[in-house]
């Protein structure tokens, strides 16, 4: 089981530390918490005096119908005490943003789109005991029509509203006595820099299970041929998102961007190949398992949303009847940030041990070629204001090259598999060959409209790549032998006859020898 106690995590310490005060109504800044306790993230709002406002009770306006879930929607409201005159302030109340009731909208903040007086001023008996007839506006219901439309606001007589948020997919902690360090990323006065937190626990995703990659049968002569395919996944994975941003709201600008993504995991694929048929197979890349992850979710203004997928595909070349077995194993820890200069990207992978069972039938001739890859993936899905709507992924690609060729009369090759340093060989005659090879890579690729963050529409960034030999072994009936694999078992088995003996005399001799 992976350690669910992972790696240091930036993240942001903001100007203020208590951000979501009810208790306070907001007149020319606000902020907000969000309310998952298993993530954390704070999104402030500041402009002119009159261009922020609020229409929760600390306000001085009561609600009395409004839909929990809508962005766009007409607010019925009353103005309980003269506080509530702030909405009407400077430039009045149109494209004001205001702050919203837990209860009451999608989003913790709307753009003021329409006011009027509703005709019907019938109040609820509790509602009308509580308010006070200080005031010129106190006791009169409105309708309020609200949105989170902010590039249809007049920014000519709001001004610039400004944001900066930041947020993660785990519980953060500030320590006031931490040093900032910058790591190249450009910052405001309101967004201090990256710290480091203590280490952060996260939950561990854990993934045992079969998945089918490929099944195709042929009607032959008396009997049925076929090929099939399948991983056994053993995953451990813990995700560690973040992401930070700063800008106007209006009108909707993105001036500062940074998004990060985590992944810790151990990786135990085992590929399964059951072939009495000859040929080639190609899978392409095939979805075998999606779970979606707790995001960073300000509606309306910034979302992002993680989804952890497990894609897997296999090639292979068959001239001969053959049952495989065969691990993908290694560890990984990475971590990556977009823009890439935000701060630096670390990747790693170190192989685990891995098992090759290989059982042919019995014939003086095998070949083979196969190739599985398993590629886990970390994607984040973007929007933002309404001007960004963008995937950042993550990809983990890690792939096998595997080659057999085994021939009884003594004219044999090896075929070096992926991160192998040299071709099969061996002294007198080469009955039997054996390659194994591995590879890990790291790509970060972004897709969607970025150009606001100074992206491309689609990018990729290679990170990182690994690659080891896991086995490499030629052998002949003479006992002439080739350099073994390291930190690696195998075991290999034939069905007992008679007419084989070279054959298993061959493999015996690989046993042997490893």
């Amino acid at each position: 089981m992976l350690a669910p106690t992972l790696l240091l995590i930036p993240f942001l310490c903001g100007t203020q530390a208590a951000a979501n005060n009810w208790e306070v109504a907001c007149k020319g800044e606000c902020s907000y918490d969000l309310p998952d306790s298993a993530v954390s993230g704070t999104l402030k709002i500041f402009g002119a005096s009159s261009a922020v406002s609020d229409i929760t009770p600390a306000g001085g306006w009561t609600i009395l119908d409004c839909d929990t879930d809508s962005l766009a929607q007409s607010v019925r409201l009353a103005c309980q005490t003269s506080a509530c005159e702030h909405l009407f302030e400077g430039q009045g109340a149109i494209d004001t943003v205001v702050r919203l009731p837990e209860t009451c909208g999608a989003s913790p903040f709307a753009r003021v789109a329409g006011i009027q007086v509703d005709p019907d001023q019938t109040l609820p008996s509790d509602v009308a005991a509580t308010i006070t007839t200080i005031g010129n506006l106190t006791s009169m219901v409105f309708l309020l029509s609200i949105d989170t439309d902010f590039a249809a606001a007049d920014s000519t007589k709001t001004g610039p509203i400004s944001f900066s948020l930041e947020g993660y997919n785990f519980p953060t902690t500030t320590d006031a006595g931490n040093s900032t360090t910058r790591r190249g990323l450009k910052v405001r006065d309101n967004i201090t820099a990256f710290n480091d937190t203590n280490s952060v626990s996260l939950p561990v995703l854990s993934i045992d299970q079969t998945f089918p990659l490929f099944s195709a049968s042929v009607d032959c002569t008396d009997f049925s041929a076929s090929v099939s395919a399948s991983f056994e996944t053993k995953i451990d994975a813990t995700v560690s998102i973040g992401l930070i941003a700063a800008g106007t709201v209006i009108p909707p600008e993105i001036s500062e961007f940074a998004v990060f993504g985590g992944l810790d995991a151990s990786v135990l694929a085992t590929l399964g190949l059951t072939a009495s048929a000859t040929g080639s197979i190609s899978t392409g890349k095939i979805s075998l398992y999606t779970y979606s992850l707790a995001g960073i979710n300000f509606p309306g203004i910034f979302t992002l949303g993680p989804a952890f997928t497990i894609y897997g595909e296999i090639d292979a070349d068959l001239s001969a009847v053959v049952d495989l077995s065969v691990d993908l194993a290694y560890t990984l820890n990475t971590t990556a940030y977009l823009p890439s200069s935000a701060a630096p990207s670390n990747s790693g992978s170190t192989p685990a041990d891995s098992t090759l069972v290989v059982s042919a039938v019995p014939t003086a001739t095998l070949n083979a070629t196969v190739t599985p890859i398993l590629t886990p993936e970390l994607s984040l899905g973007l929007t933002a204001l309404g001007i960004i709507d963008a995937t950042v992924a993550l990809d983990i690609p890690g792939s096998l090259s595997v080659a057999l060729n085994v021939d009884g009369n003594g004219s044999a090759t090896g075929t070096v598999g992926t991160g192998s340093s040299g071709s099969g060989s061996a002294s007198g005659s080469i009955d039997a060959c054996i390659d194994i090879g591995a590879a890990v890579g790291v790509n970060l690729e972004a897709s969607g409209s970025l150009s606001l963050l100074g992206l491309s529409a689609t990018e990729t960034y290679p990170l990182y790549t690994n690659s080891w030999d896991l086995y490499n072994k030629c052998a002949s009936a003479n006992g002439s032998t080739r350099r073994a694999a390291e930190r690696r078992t195998t075991g290999i088995s034939c069905p007992t006859s008679s007419s084989v003996t070279s054959l298993e005399q061959i493999i015996d001799e690989i046993i042997s020898a490893f």
